[in-house]
């Protein structure tokens, strides 16, 4: 098995002011991507509403790779996220993130080592896909 993947952030903007003889342009720009050729990756999505739901325990073994082994990690690197519908309020155990519907958003672990992860959304129901990299 290998593994090929980067997380990418960009972000660009144009403020401009035109005048009676010149026009003014301030640029404004952030950009960082990072690659990644080895390590682990898992990826799953599903429903939540109000109440919190366990994602992810140190012992859980339902993360498969594309051969179907099992995925554990021993430390999480970056998590992405993104809410298909509604807000999800991610917690890493210890800090919480909201993210509103169709937006992504990346994160840090709280930890090396991976003790467990919650999500539930603000009000009704939300869906979510998550992507845990580490190693």
């Amino acid at each position: 098995m290998s593994i090929e993947g980067r997380i990418s952030i960009d972000v660009d903007f144009n403020d401009s002011t035109a005048g009676a003889a010149e026009q003014s342009l301030k640029k404004i720009s952030l950009t960082d991507t990072t690659t990644y050729s080895t390590g682990k990756v898992a990826a799953f999505s599903g429903t939540c509403g109000t109440a919190e739901v366990a994602l992810m325990a140190g012992g859980d073994t339902s993360y498969r790779d594309s051969a179907g082994s099992t995925v554990a990690f021993s430390s999480i690197v970056a998590i992405a996220m993104k809410a298909a519908s509604g807000r999800i309020r991610f917690y890493n155990g210890l800090t919480e993130y909201n993210v509103p519907a169709g937006r992504v958003a990346v994160v840090p672990p709280s930890s090396d080592t991976p003790t467990g992860f919650s999500v539930q959304t603000t009000a009704g129901t939300a869906t979510y896909t998550l992507v845990l990299y580490g190693t």
